[in-house]
């Protein structure tokens, strides 16, 4: 089993932490005129990511990979997909384990700096001098309340890892500037 693979977009000025889910098409498609290289070590660059709300996050990751399978929602046993929290170095097919927590994507990782997603547009006008919005897919789940709550409650410690990031002098906002 293989707990962690990071994937590092390296450039002359930082690298860029890949999260599946947070933003990556749109901050790769920016990433296009600058030559980069993907690693999966940090350097001493700065390092940067994007976090997002992990419901949010969930849901979306969910929703995407019933369109990409093409099954409906009551085909399947919810409770699964709080079971991987690992990442598969083999991408069977392109296809790859969305509903992993974004938690062992950061673990060890020296990230200097977090970007929430709602801020994405902002760093990447800052950043990159372009906005861009790629595979922001409508979310036509039918959720009940009861089922949310019971997703919310498993998605405990990415919550509090999210609000431990959310409160501390390393998620980015506009108000502190270019990062690089």
């Amino acid at each position: 089993m293989i707990f962690q693979n990071v994937e590092f977009y390296e450039t002359d000025k930082y690298q860029y932490l890949l999260i599946h889910k947070n933003g990556s098409s749109s901050i790769l498609k920016a990433m296009e005129k600058e030559s980069f290289k993907v690693t999966h070590a940090p350097s001493n660059k700065i390092r940067w990511t994007v976090i997002r709300d992990p419901y949010e996050r969930f849901i979306s990751k969910l929703n995407y990979d019933l369109k990409k399978q093409k099954i409906d929602i009551n085909q399947i046993n919810i409770k699964n997909n709080f079971t991987s929290y690992h990442h598969n170095t083999a991408k069977y097919l392109g296809n790859v384990n969305h509903s992993s927590s974004q938690i062992p994507y950061i673990i060890n990782t020296c990230i200097n700096w977090y970007i929430d997603i709602r801020d994405l547009n902002i760093f990447l006008q800052m950043h990159f001098d372009q906005e861009i919005h790629i595979n922001q897919n409508e979310n036509n789940l039918k959720i009940d309340k009861i089922l949310e709550e019971n997703i919310k409650e498993k998605l405990h410690l990415d919550y509090f890892i999210y609000n431990q990031i959310k409160s501390s002098p390393f998620l980015w906002q506009w108000q502190k500037g270019r990062i690089f």
